[in-house]
């Protein structure tokens, strides 16, 4: 799973103001609004191709911890990017194939599909892939639903 983790130091001024709460009180508001960003924040920001990004945001629980992360097996480089490196052309024909709305069919795809695919083969080659941080953008908005949940409580 594609994720990262944050410290509790870092829900620190989040946490102080509901200090007057017990501890599954706090849990119970975190795990809301950490559910909340699943649907709020989360899958609207995910680049939409086939949609299996989008959809594989998933969260589990225990009593110490919850993780939020992705489990699409392109999430992590989508959210921290990758150096250059020689993609495989079956997919990026898939991908130009959808993009470009063409009928061919494999193996036999349009030229039109063929050089975008061969073209995006190239770039990644050459430039690598840079990190989307979907994730780590989200956290600001993900405290912010973890807050409101609380202050439900």
């Amino acid at each position: 799973m594609a994720g990262m983790r944050v410290e509790l130091s870092k829900f620190s001024e989040v946490l102080e103001e509901f200090s007057h709460l017990h501890i599954q009180e706090i849990r119970q508001g975190v795990v809301s609004g950490v559910a909340r960003s699943i649907s709020e924040i989360l899958v609207p920001a995910s680049p939409v191709d086939t949609g299996l990004y989008a959809q594989s945001w998933a969260m589990t629980q225990d009593e110490e911890k919850a993780t939020l992360g992705n489990t699409a097996p392109h999430a992590p480089i989508i959210e921290f990017g990758a150096r250059p490196f020689t993609p495989p052309i079956k997919p990026l024909l898939e991908w130009a194939k959808r993009v470009l709305n063409d009928s061919s069919q494999p193996p036999n795809y349009s030229s039109k599909v063929w050089a975008l695919a061969k073209y995006t083969q190239a770039k990644i080659e050459r430039e690598g892939m840079q990190p989307r941080a979907i994730l780590q953008n989200s956290l600001p908005a993900i405290l912010e639903l973890i807050r409101q949940e609380l202050t439900k409580i």
